[in-house]
């Protein structure tokens, strides 16, 4: 079922059927069409706002992006508890932009970290990836930076209130 694992965590792949069963019924079509659990709240403003509506424009030009991003879940309970992945597939130059975000009602519980590693390890066996940035990280965002930071990504560039890291194969 999952497409990359770790032991407390399951990555599965955001689809346009996913996104539209969210967009149409909200939570409760995502976890019908899942069938895992969607805590109440999970789909905040930002993800029907912004998120979605992005993702889905992407995955309508391409289906096979949908392993580059996903849902991460908690294997134990089959709860959904975040999405992280790539924002698109490997560019010219074969960098992948790593994106996180762990629901807050399970941030604290090293989930972001374990499964960036998870991703970062995938992203390296796929043989157009050469690179994984992290970038616009606010400078006050110690989590964030924190996570990068123990999946080997090193600071390449400080701006006035954001940091760009990076991380080679």
């Amino acid at each position: 079922m999952y497409k990359i694992e770790t032991i407390r965590l399951g990555f599965v792949p955001i689809t346009i059927e996913a996104l539209e069963a969210a967009a149409e019924l909200g939570e409760q079509g995502l976890e019908q069409f899942l069938g895992l659990k969607i805590i109440k709240g999970f789909i905040e403003p930002i993800h029907k706002e912004r998120i979605f509506p992005i993702r889905m424009e992407k995955l309508r030009k391409d289906p096979e992006i949908s392993k580059w991003y996903g849902f991460v879940v908690e294997k134990e309970t089959h709860k959904v508890v975040g999405m992280m992945g790539y924002k698109s597939p490997p560019d010219e130059k074969g960098f992948v932009e790593i994106g996180y975000g762990i629901h807050r009602r399970f941030q604290g519980l090293g989930y972001a970290s374990e499964m960036a590693q998870a991703l970062r390890d995938w992203a390296f066996l796929q043989p157009d990836v050469k690179a994984i940035t992290a970038t616009n990280i606010l400078n006050d965002n110690h989590s964030s930076i924190k996570i990068v930071e123990k999946i080997g990504m090193e600071l390449i560039q400080r701006n006035e209130n954001t940091m760009d890291y990076i991380v080679y194969k």
